[in-house]
């Protein structure tokens, strides 16, 4: 009888329907309601940023048309003789057209009329017909009443203005540039019109200065997408109009005015990375990827008959457009399963045949566990593979029990039946402790979110951890924000202090540059102390036989934790222990703090803060630093007050944020005052009695 494989008649069936279930369904759906939303959305842009031009040109140019009948009303005209009945023409305007902010006139005498609505409404003139020129302000309500009028000092000179230079003799509207308005410091545009005399010689100008918030509060309202966002530009990049208002100038540092903010000094990372990539590209339709999300991205230019090369941008996460076919995904996933059920059902009965010589044969394997050769049977199957084990299965069988007569039978059951598993217990070693715990996480915490606060968290966990790792530590726990680790087992070390000092070094300077990197992104900054100690300790499996933790317990491990917590005391991020000292004093450089005895002893012992590896690129004088720690400590410990004082008051002078030598100067002082409170066995020793 020819012989098949068993992969072939039982797995080659089962997997070709699940393969025609899933593929055909799910690749068919997916990507089909994907064209089409992919198809929606780009449909929608369209639609809204035709919406937005039309809009923008009927805000811009509608209320410019008016300049050529009212430059006709000043034709050959004194503006100044003519400035009641120009008043009131451009009164009426203004109130047509509510996007307007100011309109005025200004001839080539440098004479201005003009009628504004921001930030009140008024009316003004300045004369320069007359020495000295005059400048007078009407402040009126919305009937023309006048409230109350104020004098100016006619030191505006319209002539000098953008808008005016910019205008031609040849009669048509002219733009200017966006800029900031002097009077409301908010941006916007200005429309002119020349006034000709019959000789076609510029005699004056009428203005027309509209401003560009209502842009930014109408592309608030033109929602593309959950999260995507409408912004108007120039060519050069530079912010026209944004949902937020706020956020199209700031104020120059180096100026100190305000200026129109770049795309490139916005905070959305995925937004500036979109600008950047269609600035270096030139390609207006595009996706990009930035922190793993990606993202849509139109550009669309306004028409050239546009009185600027502005230019809109549109950006939609992509998520915001697939949530919907993500989620009938997951409707083709239900689907899917509920037919796979079917087959798997199909595929047990068919299986069931095939498997069942298979379950003879593993029969028959456990009577070669239990040692039962001489019942072990033949198994009879039309498979091949099945066949080929049954008579491997005899040919084992006959061998053990060949073997069975030179080894005891006791002993080959225990070969065969053999594990291996944990047990509870330990044993003593040298180990350096490690304790980590961040400053001021409560207050943190209060305020982030809690899945923030729990990827923030996690990526500082993420960093100092491989570095603890890669110095060969071995983590023991986290603890809320804080690290246990420790460095001697289950590996013997024979730098183990060396390496746990070059760690938490490292960790310190990692956390300096995540600091930076977190400043960019508006994460909160952790700042974390440390503490190490080497001594003896009892490593191994702790808890009860069906959980168990791998861990240290013992004296060295309290003091340690107890390490971390003095940093409070002294203002510092590192401190180690005397016994971690004397094993790396040659390989790093260590200033003396204080001689204490932590919560729950009575026996002091020196501590040192762990400043940096010998070698590295570090501060100047150093090391003298550290040898005057050590001196004022040594002044302190055998109470010669004043020499003490000379060196904790020079060091102070150089640092005088260090708590630890503003806190050795007090006490000096005070034991200077007061050697009364000083007892008979002082020696030195500061009672901690925080943890």
């Amino acid at each position: 009888m020819k012989k098949i494989s068993f992969k072939a008649s039982v797995l080659q069936r089962f997997i070709f329907l699940l393969l025609i279930t899933v593929l055909s369904i799910g690749f068919g759906f997916y990507y089909g309601a994907k064209k089409i939303t992919l198809a929606l959305a780009e449909q929608l842009v369209e639609e809204v940023t035709d919406n937005l031009i039309v809009r923008t040109v009927n805000y811009l140019e509608v209320p410019a048309i008016q300049l050529k009948p009212l430059s006709k009303l000043v034709h050959n005209s004194n503006i100044m003789k003519i400035h009641q009945a120009l008043w009131k023409h451009i009164w009426e305007e203004l109130l047509v057209f509510p996007q307007v902010q100011t309109i005025f006139v200004a001839d080539a005498a440098g004479s201005y009329v003009q009628v504004r609505r921001e930030p009140n409404l008024a009316t003004r003139f300045i004369d320069r017909s007359v020495t000295p020129p005059v400048e007078k302000w009407l402040i009126r309500d919305e009937n023309y009443r006048i409230l109350r009028e104020e004098d100016g000092d006619a030191s505006f000179d319209p002539r000098t203005r953008p808008w005016y230079k910019n205008t031609q003799a040849q009669p048509r509207i002219y733009w200017t540039d966006v800029y900031i308005f002097t009077t409301t410091q908010t941006p916007g545009i200005s429309a002119s019109y020349p006034v000709l005399n019959d000789a076609g010689q510029i005699i004056a100008v009428s203005c027309i200065n509209t401003p560009l918030h209502s842009l930014s509060d109408f592309l608030a309202k033109s929602k593309v997408s959950k999260h995507g966002l409408v912004l108007i530009m120039t060519a050069k990049g530079k912010l026209v109009a944004h949902p937020d208002r706020t956020l199209s100038t700031k104020i120059d540092p180096v100026t100190g005015e305000v200026r129109l903010v770049h795309l490139n000094e916005l905070k959305e990372l995925w937004l500036t990375q979109a600008y950047q990539r269609y600035a270096q590209t030139g390609q207006r339709k595009f996706t990009t990827r930035t922190e793993g999300k990606n993202y849509l991205i139109n550009v669309i230019p306004f028409p050239q008959s546009f009185i600027s090369d502005w230019q809109i941008l549109v950006v939609i996460p992509e998520t915001d457009l697939l949530g919907a076919v993500d989620a009938l995904l997951w409707q083709v996933g239900l689907i899917s399963l509920g037919i796979l059920a079917i087959a798997i059902v199909l595929g047990y009965f068919f299986a069931a045949k095939v498997t069942k010589p298979i379950v003879q044969l593993v029969h028959e394997t456990n009577k070669i566990k239990d040692l039962l050769f001489d019942e072990v049977k033949p198994v009879h199957s039309s498979i091949k593979e099945i066949d080929m084990m049954n008579s491997v299965l005899l040919s084992a069988a006959q061998g053990l029990q060949s073997f069975r007569k030179y080894v005891p039978a006791d002993l080959l059951r225990q070969l065969i039946q053999l594990e291996q598993e944990a047990r509870l217990g330990g044993e003593e070693s040298e180990l350096t402790v490690m304790f980590s715990d961040i400053k001021n996480f409560t207050s943190i915490s209060e305020n982030m979110k809690a899945q923030e606060l729990m990827l923030h968290l996690s990526e500082y966990f993420e960093h100092l951890t491989n570095i603890i790792m890669q110095e060969k530590g071995t983590i023991d726990k986290y603890i809320g924000d804080s690290i246990m680790a420790f460095w001697g087992a289950p590996i013997k070390l024979c730098d183990a202090p060396h390496r746990a000092c070059r760690a938490v070094l490292l960790c310190q300077y990692q956390l300096e540059e995540l600091n930076t990197q977190w400043t960019l992104e508006g994460k909160p900054h952790l700042y974390t102390r440390i503490g190490l100690h080497t001594g003896n300790a009892v490593v191994g499996n702790v808890g009860s036989p069906n959980r168990m933790n791998y861990t240290a317990i013992g004296d060295s491990v309290n003091l340690a934790s107890r390490l971390e917590g003095a940093n409070k005391i002294y203002g510092t991020k590192i401190i180690i222990s005397e016994a971690t000292h004397r094993l790396v004093a040659d390989q790093f450089y260590c200033r003396p703090l204080d001689i204490v005895a932590v919560k729950g002893k009575s026996v002091g012992i020196k501590i040192y803060e762990l400043i940096a590896e010998k070698g590295e690129p570090l501060l100047p004088k150093l090391e003298e630093f550290c040898a005057n720690c050590e001196q004022g400590l040594a002044a302190y410990l055998r109470q010669d007050w004043s020499y003490a004082l000379e060196i904790f008051s020079a060091l102070q002078t150089q640092y005088p944020n260090d708590k630890s030598i503003n806190l050795f100067l007090l006490r000096c002082q005070e034991y200077q005052q007061n050697p009364n409170k000083l007892a008979p066995d002082w020696n030195g020793t500061n009672i901690l009695e925080e943890k």
